[in-house]
């Protein structure tokens, strides 16, 4: 790597290390879980998504779109890109299905002894859900580079 990508690649895991240390100070100082995974929710969507966003553009600028030749490679790198989108999708919905399965088992339990967590139940079956739109993610990334 070159020294701008060494520095892009510094800046990148200060980043991240700053996140985490926002999320543990929050974790450690909450008073109201509500609260606090609200503000944490919000920090991360409006900062720290265009952040990564706009990180991850400089790096990887994206090319020219050239005309696409007719050749073995290129029949190659659209199957190999087909297949991977699948499989991320797939493995992303199956993690989903089981983390889902799980905090749901486990969540209507929790009901029935105690009522009032429904909300907190929902909230970590949603997180499971987020498993599968993280792969989608993943495969429309992968599907806007196959030429």
């Amino acid at each position: 790597m070159d020294i701008l990508g060494d520095h892009i690649m510094n800046i990148k895991n200060t980043i991240r290390n700053m996140l985490m240390k926002f999320t543990i100070k929050m974790v450690k100082n909450m008073n109201s879980f509500k609260k606090t995974l609200l503000i944490v929710t919000a920090f991360n969507l409006l900062i720290m998504l265009p952040l990564i966003a706009v990180i991850s553009y400089a790096i990887s600028p994206p090319q020219a779109q050239q005309a696409p030749t007719t050749t073995d490679q290129t029949g190659l790198q659209y199957g190999l890109g087909m297949l991977g989108a699948g499989l991320a999708i797939a493995g992303s919905c199956i993690g989903a299905g089981i983390a889902v399965s799980g905090a749901t088992s486990a969540g209507a339990a929790a009901i029935v002894e105690r009522p009032g967590t429904f909300g907190t139940i929902l909230i970590f079956a949603g997180l499971g859900e987020g498993i599968a739109i993280y792969g989608l993610l993943v495969a429309f990334q992968i599907l806007g580079k196959i030429p």
